[in-house]
């Protein structure tokens, strides 16, 4: 295991220094280029990733919400701070964003994070309606460290390979729930 660590560690290490290599070229040609802005906010959700694991607050994930190409909030896994496994950094930055914003829609703002989101990030990013992300790790570089959520939707139906859960899943037709959605069916307000 931990030769496998250390081939994944080598491997990032020399495509991350022929990224930069080839940023700084582009970087050279020109400053408004998208791929640019995109990795100077980049960098800034890998600080917060470091800072994540520097403070020990949680894991090496970290994630800045962009308008207008401005940072609007930028933050770092606080899962272990917080003690609350939804406090991921993509899900922090956007209570953030949406605080500091005064509104529960992002959708003229973009989203960096430091690794591609778990499912629960990304439906935080889908219901604030954020229409851009950009990451910089895979999913498996995550699972390497232990970290693996790519599996949920498996074993919440107990069908996965890889991640098993304890937690029982029942669905009981209801009549009370069902009353309360049909009477609430012309009052919803959908936000």
């Amino acid at each position: 295991m931990a030769w496998r660590l250390a081939v994944v560690g080598i491997t990032f290490f020399l495509l991350a220094k022929q990224l930069a290599l080839n940023f700084k070229k582009k970087r050279a040609e020109s400053d408004e280029d998208e791929d640019v802005v995109d990795y100077n906010f980049l960098t800034v959700a890998a600080k917060e990733a470091d800072m994540a694991m520097r403070k020990e607050e949680g894991g090496p994930f970290g994630a800045v919400i962009v308008r207008d190409g401005e940072i609007v909030a930028q933050a770092h896994n606080e899962v272990l701070k917080q003690k609350d496994p939804t406090a991921h950094a993509e899900i922090v930055a956007i209570q953030k964003a949406c605080k500091k914003l005064g509104k529960i829609e992002l959708s003229d703002c973009v989203i960096y994070s430091s690794c591609e989101p778990c499912p629960m990030s990304f439906a935080a990013m889908y219901l604030a309606r954020l229409p851009r992300l950009v990451y910089g790790a895979q999913a498996e570089a995550a699972h390497d460290l232990g970290f693996d959520s790519s599996h949920i939707a498996d074993a919440i139906r107990g069908t996965s390979q890889f991640q098993k859960t304890n937690c029982t899943v029942k669905r009981i037709v209801h009549p009370e729930v069902c009353k309360v959605f049909w009477k609430n069916r012309t009052k919803v307000r959908i936000y």
